[in-house]
């Protein structure tokens, strides 16, 4: 698995730090971690130290000690987490490379950020983006929508977290006719990784039987069953999908499955996703 671990100065971000570094102890994932900053062309940078000329660096070396210590014990299988140096790659790409057995590298890029996030995503391959959410208005310097934006526009899975939120239940709105194992999968680290319940979640479309909706959950419930997981069905009316994913408790996290052929995303758009992004008071995963 590769992670992308996408991250401001903000709180929140020190908080997804530590969630990722428990996802990546229980995978082994390869993880970037990205900071972005203002396009600063103005700047002479000869006039400047490396860290005066570009402080995400700074935070981002803040950020590699959080997510070591989060590791635990057998950190050091993301190296030594000595203070790397940062080098220019493509370009504007800033990169400092702190990597022992599995990958863990620093970049920086500047730039509108949920494009640079979504960008960075594309060019590392990455299976899953990972950023934190504030419960108000604003992050993300001006933009607090960057989250739904990056959710809209990212190839892979992106999970926004609610910031100091534990997920207590793990919601799952899928595609049951398409869902891929990797899908379910990653689910099935976040029931285990909080310790949390799981409810599948079908949804009922105009013309459809309740029967076949529950046959299909079946097979995704049988998945979870063979892995002794337990959990509850529930059946969802494509008309209540949105008020049932805004209604999420505060300690619920929100799995949905979008792609292209989905049923759930021609319920919900592009710009509708993004909106329930930024205004859900729950985590949110979505899948593709």
């Amino acid at each position: 698995m590769k992670l992308l671990v996408a991250v401001d100065e903000n709180p929140y971000s020190r908080y997804a730090v530590g969630q990722a570094a428990r996802l990546a102890a229980n995978t082994w994932a390869d993880v970037v971690m990205l900071a972005v900053e203002k396009s600063r062309a103005y700047l002479d940078e000869d006039d400047l130290d490396q860290e005066h000329a570009h402080p995400k660096t700074l935070t981002l070396k803040r950020y590699l000690a959080d997510f070591l210590g989060s590791v635990g014990p057998e950190a050091d299988i993301y190296g030594p987490g000595r203070d790397v140096p940062f080098g220019r790659r493509d370009g504007d790409v800033l990169e400092a490379d702190a990597s022992g057995r599995k990958g863990m590298v620093l970049r920086v890029r500047s730039g509108n950020p949920a494009k640079a996030i979504a960008a960075e995503a594309r060019a590392s391959g990455s299976d899953l983006v990972i950023l934190g959410s504030s419960q108000h208005e604003g992050g993300w310097g001006r933009g607090s929508d960057v989250p739904g934006r990056v959710a809209d526009a990212a190839d892979c899975p992106v999970f926004v977290l609610r910031e100091n939120v534990v997920p207590s239940k793990v919601a799952c709105c899928l595609d049951h006719a398409n869902v891929t194992q990797e899908s379910l999968e990653l689910i099935n680290q976040c029931v285990t990784l909080y310790g949390a319940e799981l409810e599948v979640v079908g949804v009922l479309r105009r013309g459809e039987l309740r029967e076949d909706v529950e046959a299909k959950m079946g097979e995704v419930l049988g998945y979870y069953l063979d892995r002794d997981v337990r959990a509850l069905v529930r059946v969802v009316g494509e008309d209540s999908l949105e008020s049932f994913i805004e209604s999420g408790g505060r300690e619920d996290l929100m799995a949905l499955w979008l792609t292209r052929k989905s049923p759930l995303q021609k319920l919900l758009p592009g710009h509708r996703v993004a909106s329930l992004v930024n205004h859900a008071s729950a985590s949110i995963l979505v899948l593709r």
